[in-house]
């Protein structure tokens, strides 16, 4: 797992051919179920380069008191448990590992939005979201009024609609849905995945998320977090997973999103595991992974650390209650609390699912808070928002994508509501995911809360291992989510916003032409607009010599500090973006030796005035030409 690194830009990138993790729950108790084969024409990545083990990371030291998931250490409360896809394999006694490294879950957390102002205690509870009573009349922030049953005494108060600029968090919309808002956002936005840019996120705090390209890390190299967990400890996010063979745990570093930086194996075991997740241990000041320890039904296995991304020591393997586990994710309160979410194999595979509650070290297993005797559900993840838990599961269906549901409650021992679907609009599984984990980005302007799934097996043209979105609170305590290829996260204020490349993108319309193009993929497919769905459609394709040059002319001088690159299979491994006010002379802004395959190339550079910018290729990818969906030019503030 490797991203390309430079004080610059990241990208994502496709995993060519590259080995695909088995990483879902079967049906039943048969034998592990290896998924072979990648993404169809992504780059053949080697996965992470192996570390001795990682340099310790001056942040995340365990800060008095539990500090907050933005600033210091490791926040005691709130931490998101997440899960993706478990392993599929035999029981515990030796089941077969998979051939693609599944991992933990995770995704920090905090605790949502602040509690309503009404939220009077009701004669008998509240309806919440099905029928299902709860305790004491609560006011739940861009909740609905209760289905299933009558409001008692006050029922839910609902404030506000959804907003794609803030979401939850001090703001609330009246009514309706807002995708571009935010607030007052000002451009600057800053790269994701793969080769080496310069990214404008320390200047703004914009981040842009690039959906449907492959993530690497700043070395150029894959990034390989199969089922894994996001946190934020100290100054750092840390994304945690599994390599392809299911015995080595990897992690990646990053101040921004942006650019990851490989730390190696935190933990290696003997037998396959799968569906990481992390937490610190503030009183101990220990961090301590969990996993799904050897085959589909499994233990339930624990590591403890002194550093978020030094080496980890197996410490214990145990089944729950005496049964074997499914998949499974950690969930950490506002008191520091840790809550195992798991799939239980009591009745038979995959049949019952529930919530544990761990001793205060983290290290065993204290009281049972809550069991559904409901079957064929599998990566469980919790979050909290505005004093409501969300409890969410995916249908147990291989590696398959699936739908998302969520139970809600506002006590662990319930009562909890019926499972509601995840509304996610042009879709019936989740974007072609199953879910991993929610993760908080807690601000000082609102909350966003992040989806994270893995896309084991890519169809219709889309591509990228995994898919970050924001959810959208409306009227309801369920999230809505849909589709964006390209959005800005400010994690700082907790804001978001779509990317509006018809506003941004002053390439787009424009004269392109090339020095070549080839099998029938003219240059002017790099500035039309397209779509997530038709995206693959359309691109530019030079003939497979060097150099080539593509070339955008913007119709007149004018001021410019952001070029985005969209790559095909057939990439630019070196290449340079240069501008030009005559189209002679050329002033080089940007250059790389470590392109990739299906990835981003998202580069900002100082202020500059231009009419002509130009991708310059120099060394091709492969045998084959070079090609781009989109070459988009900005002038961000």
């Amino acid at each position: 797992m490797h991203t390309t690194r430079k004080t610059h830009l990241l990208v994502l990138v496709l995993l060519a051919g590259a080995s695909m993790a088995a990483g879902c729950s079967g049906n039943g108790a048969s034998p592990t179920n290896s998924a072979t084969g990648g993404q169809t024409g992504g780059a053949t990545a080697t996965g992470g380069t192996t570390s001795t083990g990682g340099t310790t990371s001056a942040g995340g030291q365990p800060a008095t008191g539990g500090t907050s998931i933005s600033t210091g250490g490791p926040a005691t409360g709130g931490v998101v448990a997440s899960g993706g896809g478990g392993g599929q394999g035999a029981g515990p006694a030796g089941g077969n590992t998979k051939t693609g490294g599944t991992t933990g879950t995770g995704g920090t957390t905090r605790t949502g939005g602040a509690t309503g102002t009404s939220g009077t205690t009701a004669t008998g509870g509240i309806i919440i979201d099905g029928g299902i009573t709860a305790a004491g009349g609560i006011t739940v922030t861009g909740g609905k009024a209760p289905t299933g049953g009558s409001n008692i005494d006050g029922g839910i108060t609902a404030t506000g609609g959804k907003t794609g600029g803030i979401i939850d968090g001090g703001i609330t919309a009246a009514g309706g849905k807002t995708t571009t808002g935010g607030i007052g956002a000002t451009g600057g936005t800053t790269t994701t995945g793969g080769t080496t840019g310069d990214a404008g996120a320390a200047t703004t705090g914009w981040a842009t998320i690039h959906n449907d390209f492959f993530w690497y890390d700043t070395d150029g190299n894959l990034i390989n977090v199969r089922s894994g967990a996001l946190r934020k400890f100290g100054d750092l996010y840390y994304w945690y997973g599994g390599a392809p063979n299911d015995h080595n745990q990897t992690c990646y570093s990053s101040p921004d999103l942006v650019h990851w930086t490989y730390k190696g194996y935190v933990l290696t075991t003997t037998g396959d595991a799968n569906r990481m997740d992390i937490l610190y241990n503030a009183t101990t000041q220990q961090y301590v992974i969990f996993l799904k320890y050897i085959g589909n039904g499994a233990y339930f296995g624990i590591a403890t650390g002194s550093t978020p991304d030094g080496q980890f020591t197996f410490k214990s393997q145990t089944l729950v209650d005496g049964f074997v586990i499914g998949d499974m994710s950690m969930y950490q309160d506002d008191d520091g609390t840790a809550y195992l979410a798991y799939v239980w194999w009591e009745t038979g595979a995959n049949k019952e699912h529930g919530i544990y509650r761990m001793s205060a070290d983290y290290l065993t297993l204290d009281t049972r808070m809550y069991l559904w005797n409901e079957g064929s559900r599998e990566a469980p993840h919790m979050f909290k928002r505005n004093g409501v838990y969300y409890y969410g599961v995916s249908e147990t269906n291989g590696i398959d994508p699936s739908a998302t549901r969520y139970y809600t409650a506002t006590n662990l021992t319930g009562p909890w509501s019926a499972a509601t679907m995840l509304t996610t609009p042009g879709s019936t599984v989740s974007y072609e995911t199953q879910c991993d984990f929610v993760f908080p980005f807690a601000g000082a302007q609102g909350t966003v809360y992040m989806y994270d799934g893995d896309r084991w097996e890519p169809s219709g043209g889309t591509q990228g291992n995994y898919l970050w979105l924001p959810f959208e609170f409306g009227t309801g305590l369920i999230p809505e989510m849909d589709y964006y290829q390209d959005w800005d996260l400010n994690a700082a204020a907790g804001t978001w916003r779509a990317f509006d490349r018809t506003t941004r993108d002053l390439a787009l319309g424009k004269t392109a032409t090339a020095s070549s193009a080839a099998a029938g993929n003219p240059a002017s497919a790099v500035t039309t607009a397209t779509t997530y769905q038709n995206y693959t459609a359309t691109r530019w394709e030079s003939t497979a010599s060097d150099p080539q040059t593509i070339t955008v002319d913007l119709g007149s001088a004018m001021e410019v500090n952001r070029a985005i690159l969209k790559w095909y299979t057939d990439y630019g491994k070196a290449f340079k973006i240069q501008v030009s006010t005559d189209s002679t002379t050329w002033t080089d802004v940007y250059s790389t030796t470590t392109g990739a395959s299906y990835s981003v190339t998202d580069v900002t550079f100082a202020k500059t005035t231009a009419r002509y910018v130009r991708m310059n290729g120099t060394q091709r990818g492969n045998s084959n030409g070079y090609s781009l969906f989109a070459f988009m030019v900005l002038n961000d503030p």
